[in-house]
């Protein structure tokens, strides 16, 4: 099943580093040129595998999101968590940072200041969305499975050219030794309809550790709440 929806997106988007099922049928592979780095198992049955190309810039990396029926979100970013380019993949939808940007996304000074404010475009498809926002350091730390991260909050608001279409807020971690954002519980309001999601981490595998580069979800997979929605902005990076 899974094999034939990434040939799926493959055929729908054109050339995307996508990664091969291996003959395992459990495990996923970076593609060739790209070297696996971390996976990461999340609340509400999902499954994130990054990994780095050698054809790419430094500081850049790819993240591939499954849940229980296969992959749903491919995702590009750069040092400072720019979120270069993306797809959702039910429905199929290629998204592009329109660069440079007027305020873009920055890590750095997220760690020195405590606060970094974004407002910048992306092309989704034919559409042209601008996003606004923040995100800011709480001082609500953790440590998971081992793993330090910084506690942060967010709010992010979505502008086509009717106005306003999406609200994003939450609150979800930063890691500094991998310089991305890890997901945590994020409100979108949209047409008057609130959804809540908790991608909290739970697990972090790396190379040679069982479950590394895992394509099945371990958690929640039976809550009948655990269905995909679009990732936005790069809060799911």
């Amino acid at each position: 099943m899974v094999g034939r929806l990434v040939l799926a997106v493959v055929m729908a988007v054109g050339p995307v580093p996508m990664v091969a099922q291996a003959q395992d049928g459990s495990v996923f592979y970076p593609p060739a040129g790209c070297t696996g780095a971390l996976t990461i198992q999340m609340r509400s049955c999902r499954v994130a595998n990054i990994y780095t190309c050698a054809a790419d810039a430094p500081g850049e990396n790819w993240k591939l999101v499954l849940e229980a029926d296969g992959p749903v979100f491919l995702s590009k970013i750069d040092r400072e968590t720019q979120w270069l380019e993306s797809y959702d993949l039910f429905p199929t939808q290629h998204n592009v940072l329109r660069l440079p940007a007027d305020d873009p996304a920055n890590l750095t000074e997220l760690l020195e200041t405590g606060i970094d404010t974004f407002d910048f475009v992306q092309k989704m498809d034919e559409r042209i969305v601008r996003v606004v926002g923040y995100d800011r350091l709480t001082g609500d730390d953790v440590i998971i499975d081992g793993e330090p991260l910084l506690g942060t909050e967010f709010s992010a608001r979505y502008e086509d050219f009717e106005g306003t279409y999406l609200t994003v807020t939450g609150r979800e971690y930063v890691s500094v030794r991998h310089r991305r954002f890890i997901g945590g519980v994020t409100t979108r309001m949209q047409d008057g309809r609130e959804v809540e999601r908790d991608y909290t981490p739970i697990d972090f595998i790396y190379p040679d550790e069982p479950g590394f580069f895992s394509k099945t979800p371990l958690y929640d997979c039976e809550a009948s709440l655990a269905r995909y929605v679009p990732t936005v902005k790069g809060y799911d990076q």
